[in-house]
């Protein structure tokens, strides 16, 4: 992973809906923190219908360097989330 998306090149990005533990404000792909502002390069990771397995796969997400974000509350099917998703990731990504 980090030979082909080096940490320092890469905004890595999970999208999950909010852990229902998590009472902190939800973040949205406009939330998300690139390495190089000047060159933004993104790598997003979109997981099946219902999300990633808590807390097994979201931790070792987090564990390389991957931020969070969700698409709302809402459980979306995997074709519309990363339709959606890459419409966003391009949108940030020509800011």
């Amino acid at each position: 992973l980090d030979v082909l998306f080096p940490k320092d090149q890469f905004a890595r990005v999970i999208a999950h809906p909010q852990r229902v533990t998590d009472t902190s404000t939800p973040k949205r792909m406009k939330d998300v923190v690139f390495p190089n502002p000047d060159d933004k390069r993104l790598l997003l990771a979109v997981g099946p219908e219902g999300g990633w397995e808590e807390p097994g796969e979201l931790d070792r997400f987090q564990e390389l360097g991957f931020q969070q974000i969700t698409l709302g509350t809402r459980v979306l099917r995997s074709d519309v989330a990363v339709v959606s998703l890459l419409s966003l990731g391009n949108e940030v990504c020509q800011e």
